[in-house]
Order: C-alpha cells, then sequence, then structure tokens
C-alpha cells in the first residue's frame, strides 16, 4: 500500500512538472537590424573612415514587449558604446559598452531588460570610436539613392537613419530623418509580451 501511495505521489509530480514545462515555452527573439540587412538584397553595403559619429537608427514596436540585448557589427574590433534614447524627450535609457573581437561579426551583450511600449518611438545608436580612435563604420544604401526606410521586420518599425559627428554620448539628431542610407549596425534583441 505504501508503495502504491509513493509511486501515486511521483506520478502526479512528473504530471505537474510536464504540465509547468509546456506552458513555459520559450517566446521568439527579434533582431531587426542584421535580419533585414541579411535578407534585403537590393541593398549594397561599404565601410567608411571618418568620424568619430553618433549613428542611429528611430524605429517602434508594433506590440508591447522588452529589449533584453544591444550589440555591434562594426567593420573592425573594438569596444564600442550602444546606447537606446526615447525620441521624444532624449532622454538616454539604457548604455551598454560592447567589446566586439571579430571584425564584421555582431557581437550582442545583455543588459537590464527595456520594457517597450507598443508604437512609441525609440532610438538606437552606437558611437564609431574605439578607445579614443576612430574606427571605420558599415553603411547600406540603394542604388541611386532610393528610399528604403521606413521597413518592418517582425513586430519593428524602422522609420529613418539619423547620425551627430561627436564622441561623446550625445542624442544623434545633427542629421536627422535620413531614409536612404543605415549606418553603424548597431542591434537589439526585442521580445513580444
Amino acid at each position: 500500500m505504501k508503495a502504491i501511495g509513493i509511486s501515486l505521489i511521483c506520478l502526479l509530480s512528473f504530471a505537474g512538472l510536464t504540465a509547468c514545462k509546456k506552458s513555459d515555452a520559450t517566446k521568439p527573439v527579434e533582431n531587426t537590424i542584421t535580419s533585414f540587412i541579411t535578407s534585403e538584397t537590393a541593398l549594397t553595403a561599404g565601410t567608411r573612415a571618418s568620424g568619430p559619429w553618433e549613428l542611429g537608427l528611430v524605429f517602434s514596436a508594433s506590440v508591447a514587449g522588452k529589449i533584453t540585448q544591444v550589440g555591434a557589427k562594426m567593420p573592425e574590433p573594438g569596444t564600442y558604446r550602444v546606447i537606446i534614447w526615447d525620441f521624444d524627450s532624449k532622454q538616454l535609457l539604457r548604455q551598454k559598452t560592447i567589446e566586439q573581437t571579430s571584425p564584421d561579426k555582431l557581437t550582442l551583450d545583455g543588459i537590464d531588460a527595456l520594457a517597450l511600449t507598443a508604437n512609441k518611438k525609440y532610438v538606437i545608436s552606437i558611437n564609431s570610436q574605439s578607445a579614443g580612435t576612430n574606427k571605420k563604420y558599415g553603411f547600406v544604401y540603394k542604388t541611386n539613392s532610393a528610399e528604403f526606410m521606413p521597413f518592418t521586420k517582425g513586430s519593428i518599425l524602422v522609420y529613418n537613419a539619423c547620425y551627430s559627428g561627436v564622441a561623446t554620448a550625445t542624442f544623434p539628431n545633427t542629421t536627422p530623418n535620413v531614409k536612404y542610407e543605415m549606418y553603424g549596425f548597431p542591434e537589439f534583441t526585442f521580445i513580444p509580451d
């Protein structure tokens, strides 16, 4: 009788654990910039060697969710500053230093999760300096300076690029609303709610 009771408890415990695992399904992650650049065959890529630049992209999410990582994909290894800004207030929301050890290889690192409000604009930017030295940065464009922004990839709408010629952490709005080129390739991981 005691063996049957123990077996029944074990069986119920196993069933309970299995049920918990089913409800904790992994949510899909979105890396919008990388996904767009790799899937858009009409874009031409290049590099530039000037600076310093704070290179940004204005974006919003169509659904609430959170950003859990930020990253860099620069042409040269280095230590790059990536910032997420509130578009309206220009307030710095998250900042992370990314150590990119390989050229042209996306490097992501975790941040304290940043909750995004659906349809609210944000900016992600990367500075082209590393340890006080101007580094090359990547850019993509369409032939004849054709506009390719805004675009939507997954839950994210990218409105335009923007930039400022600075080495300090400054909201990149000296040249706003660029729709024919994308610069620097900061990246973020978005997880919809």
